[in-house]
């Protein structure tokens, strides 16, 4: 797969909640890593599959996403998406959020890996 079909594959199976696809998208060899919103840090791989396991299982939330800049290098790329995100709280009330998301992939062998997942809220 070319860099943009892995970071459409990528971006589906956030919006899908598919927790296969998107685990097959991320670096097994590489310290993958997630920086959320509040400054959360999630590393390693494991630990990232974990994390989108338990949001995944969430069914409130949705994720629509514009694509803002993108670069590719001959082993690495970059994608900034601005992310909508609509969501429940704690009491039921629905929220909206956005944000910025920038995903960093590296190629590994013949395919592109995610090795980081950068999340920053707008004002």
């Amino acid at each position: 797969m070319n860099y943009q079909a892995v970071v459409k594959k990528h971006l589906q199976a956030i919006q899908k909640k598919d927790l296969a696809s998107y685990s097959g998208t991320l670096s097994k060899n590489a310290d993958v890593s997630v920086v959320m919103p509040n400054g959360h840090f999630v590393e390693g791989y494991q630990n990232v599959i974990d994390f989108h396991k338990d949001w995944f299982q969430d069914p409130d939330w949705t994720f629509q996403y514009t694509l803002v800049k993108e670069e590719v290098f001959s082993d690495m790329g970059y994608t900034v998406v601005k992310v909508n995100y609509d969501d429940l709280d704690q009491n039921g009330e629905p929220y909206n959020k956005e944000y910025y998301l920038t995903l960093v992939f590296r190629k590994m062998a013949d395919s592109w890996c995610l090795v980081h997942d950068q999340n920053t809220f707008l004002n």
